[in-house]
């Protein structure tokens, strides 16, 4: 069964939000304290970063992201058991593609996995499917900021998907709800 452009960009970015979800959402792992602060960022700041993340990405492998492909959609976080805060928390997921011809999609993803790994971000995994649906797919985050970057190549399509997840945000000046 063969996956159209859309519902292959919708599979990554719902892989994206579960990867977060999965982590807790809103919760410490490490910890389990609901209440643990959560770090604090403006939209306009998480979303400034992921594009400055995208872009250094695509530089390091010598391409240029199609800026009408951004986009930047927001969710509220939702906790460990199924709450949903109501103090202007959210997560951010960003987007963007960058046009490249599918047989140069390993090189470019390999270099942006060296990039990241340059830049201090955990590569999670890498795979190299073979075949006429064959895809390369390397995932990442980020220990210091939470952030979770998948990139998605599949050389048929000639573009490279990126997909950035912040973890759960709490705006500057707003007061953490407690639980």
């Amino acid at each position: 069964m063969q996956m159209t452009k859309r519902a292959r960009i919708r599979l990554v970015a719902a892989a994206a939000a579960a990867g977060v979800l999965l982590v807790g959402g809103c919760m410490n792992e490490e910890d389990k304290d609901i209440n643990k602060p959560l770090p604090r960022m403006s939209q306009k700041e998480a979303e400034k970063k992921a594009h400055s993340v995208t872009q250094s990405l695509t530089h390091s492998a010598g391409l240029e992201v199609d800026e009408k492909s951004i986009s930047a959609d927001y969710t509220k976080c939702v906790g460990a058991n199924d709450e949903v805060p109501e103090d202007g928390r959210f997560v951010l997921q960003y987007g963007a593609r960058t046009p490249l011809a599918g047989e140069k999609h390993k090189y470019a993803i390999q270099k942006m996995r060296e990039h990241l790994k340059e830049i201090g971000y955990k590569i999670q995994g890498y795979q190299e499917t073979k075949g006429v649906n064959g895809s390369i797919i390397l995932d990442a985050s980020d220990p210091d900021s939470g952030f979770t970057l998948a990139v998605d190549g599949v050389p048929k399509r000639d573009e490279i998907t990126l997909r950035l997840v912040t973890p759960c945000l709490l705006p500057p000046g707003a007061k953490q709800q407690q639980y």
